[in-house]
């Protein structure tokens, strides 16, 4: 689990929920330590809500690895229970940790998630990769969804 939390993961602030059929984003920030970089690292960053399905994602990223050949590589998907791995992998191989980028994609996985008509599911991160040399840094991820 990440050290830090963002203002959606600890209740500060309400996800948006769709009252029909329309496309609804939501920007999840995250502050990342060094600690957080290493191979099989995971956490959460957001929050799906109860009776919505994913349709995209961006995420975002400071340079988390400033190394001359980096090696840190994420994947976002729906946390386990415990909130060590992803239960289920939306999208995979993200680099954009690497150069401080961004990377938009939607995936199979994703469009065909099972919705929760009862409770919030919580978004993660993992690091399939650990960074070459970890620096601290910010993580985006802008998520797009709608009502199932």
């Amino acid at each position: 689990m990440f050290a830090n939390t963002n203002d959606f993961l600890a209740g500060r602030k309400q996800v948006k929920t769709p009252s029909g059929g329309e496309l609804v984003s939501v920007r999840f920030a995250l502050k990342l330590k060094t600690t957080d970089l290493v191979t099989n690292g995971a956490g959460a960053i957001g929050i799906l809500p109860p009776g919505t399905v994913p349709v995209s994602l961006i995420f975002d990223s400071d340079d988390l690895d400033t190394n001359a050949a980096p090696t840190v590589v994420a994947s976002v998907g729906l946390l386990n229970d415990a909130g060590t791995d992803l239960a289920t992998v939306w999208v995979s191989g993200i680099t954009a940790c690497q150069s401080g980028a961004a990377f938009s994609g939607t995936s199979t996985a994703m469009v065909r998630e099972a919705q929760s008509l009862t409770s919030d599911r919580k978004i993660g991160i993992k690091f399939t990769t650990g960074a070459a040399s970890a620096q601290a840094g910010e993580v985006g991820l802008t998520l797009i969804y709608r009502s199932a």
